[in-house]
């Protein structure tokens, strides 16, 4: 399947699957879940990412899935890009068919669709961001070895980011 279809289908589903999702303690808004089947082959494993944050529906979410520390960071070379249409509050992102691994994510609040993360004269990010565990760097990224984690064989993990903005 092309780029441009499996995009049309992810935009399907998310504006068809919103429902409302249910925490101990923790109720969320009506999220939509978008759901992202990275291959054709049979589900390997699962990574459910809920993103709490969104100051507003502009733009797109963009999320870089990084399997080495060499590629962390640099969206060429992901390991995998998904690209979804930003809605506030909270939603909850499925990446489907990942093979067994260590990985990281990175999740972009691109708030005007330019694919890049816009910052202020001092370098700053101007647009909300997260990593993987909700890894924070100093000055900076935080490195692959705070943002990686595990994922087995077969697996459903789930990981709880909160956007950050400066």
């Amino acid at each position: 399947m092309t780029f441009k279809i499996k995009l049309l289908l992810l935009v399907a589903v998310i504006s068809l699957s919103c429902k409302k999702q249910k925490k101990n303690n923790d109720p969320l808004p009506e999220q939509p879940e978008a759901v992202i089947d990275a291959s054709s082959t049979s589900v390997l494993s699962k990574i459910y990412i809920d993103i709490s944050g969104m100051k507003n529906s502009n733009g797109n979410l963009n999320v870089a899935l990084y399997n080495s520390s060499s590629s962390f960071n640099d969206p060429d070379n992901a390991f995998r890009r998904f690209v979804i249409k930003a809605v506030s509050g909270s939603t909850r992102l499925v990446l489907d068919s990942i093979p067994q691994g260590t990985y990281a994510f990175a999740v972009l609040h691109d708030e005007n669709s330019n694919n890049t993360m816009d910052k202020n004269l001092l370098g700053i990010p101007k647009e909300g961001f997260a990593f993987s565990n909700n890894a924070i760097g100093s000055f900076g990224p935080p490195s692959f070895d705070e943002a990686k984690f595990d994922l087995p064989a077969k697996a459903t993990l789930t990981q709880i980011i909160s956007l950050k903005f400066y």
